[in-house]
């Protein structure tokens, strides 16, 4: 199908008048359309501004970045039927052992303008569909590749005490251990004896301990932040979380067991072991943190707007209790 493109050059035109010829040119046109900009200056602050107005209705897209003119493309994408369509095309090509880095490239372009929390009801429609969640964590897996290629956090406005900021703070602690538990862990595949790991197997013990102690962390989403979501409707993302704990929960056991019965093992046993447990807690771990860090409570935040909720989860949240590591707010 043939698109439109319409061109507006903004170049001799005053300052004051740009932004409104923008966006009446925007309003006009139909879905698949698309408006070519040429400009005299990198138009981030207009970029932003579709972002907060348009997210996921745009894609965007530069011809010529300047030095002396910028010129770049606005999409106006399909609706949300079209969408969902597209995302399973994705899956699939996902899955396929061929050309993964194009699609991952393709996933990620039209990932870009999806707000976590269009993405996550469109999650909930597609697995009604029958895509299940394992090859939905695929998209979601680009998803959060997009979120790392800028690492800064989304400024959530929180303040300490706030469910969400203590359960970031405790991420923070969580991802603590998992560097310490890398440095253990090569020592480990280094050694040739517990006689040379002293000090490391005291540390692994405590570690350990941590990670398991986090369960309170884990408890406190899946019986009230993730019940919460769901109330409003989000529940596939919450539902991916929760099967990760089951996974995480498993590991970080068979580490704090490996940490109390070492002496019994023979060593070299011991080190395939910790090498095994270790590197998938050291891998899953941290990105399970991101995906909640950088989609799921923003999504969290959007969708439950009432102090009075938020009062409320906390309660829950002090009813159930917290980790050993808590910050203090």
């Amino acid at each position: 199908m043939k698109t439109t493109t319409r061109t507006l050059d903004l170049r001799n035109m005053p300052p004051f008048e740009r932004h409104v010829k923008i966006f009446e040119m925007w309003d006009s046109l139909k879905e698949e359309e698309t408006l070519r900009i040429i400009n005299d200056h990198e138009p981030r602050p207009l970029y932003y501004q579709f972002e907060a107005e348009h997210n996921g209705q745009f894609e965007w897209n530069y011809e010529e970045e300047g030095p002396k003119d910028w010129i770049f493309l606005i999409k106006k994408i399909s609706s949300s039927g079209d969408k969902r369509k597209k995302i399973k095309e994705l899956i699939r090509k996902l899955h396929s052992k061929e050309n993964i880095k194009k699609h991952k490239d393709e996933a990620k372009k039209f990932l870009k303008n999806i707000s976590p929390t269009d993405l996550g009801i469109m999650e909930q429609e597609i697995i009604k569909e029958g895509v299940t969640r394992k090859e939905m964590r695929k998209l979601c897996d680009v998803h959060l590749d997009i979120m790392k290629e800028n690492l800064e956090k989304k400024d959530l406005k929180l303040k300490p005490g706030h469910p969400i900021h203590t359960l970031m703070a405790e991420h923070d602690e969580i991802l603590a251990f998992i560097e310490k538990l890398k440095i253990i862990n090569n020592k480990v595949q280094l050694s040739e004896s517990f006689e040379e790991l002293g000090k490391e197997m005291i540390m692994l013990n405590f570690i350990a301990k941590h990670l398991v102690e986090a369960d309170k962390h884990h408890q406190r989403e899946e019986d009230v932040l993730f019940l919460a979501m769901e109330r409003k409707g989000i529940t596939e993302p919450p539902q991916i979380m929760r099967e990760e704990h089951v996974d995480l929960k498993k590991k970080k056991k068979e580490l704090y067991k490996l940490s109390e019965n070492y002496k019994k093992m023979d060593f070299a046993k011991f080190v395939k072991k910790m090498k095994s447990v270790s590197e998938f807690i050291i891998e899953t771990l941290p990105d399970h943190i991101y995906k909640e860090n950088y989609i799921l409570y923003p999504m969290a935040v959007e969708v439950i707007r009432n102090d009075e909720e938020w009062e409320k989860i906390k309660n829950d949240c002090d009813r159930i209790g917290y980790c050993c590591f808590t910050p203090k707010s």
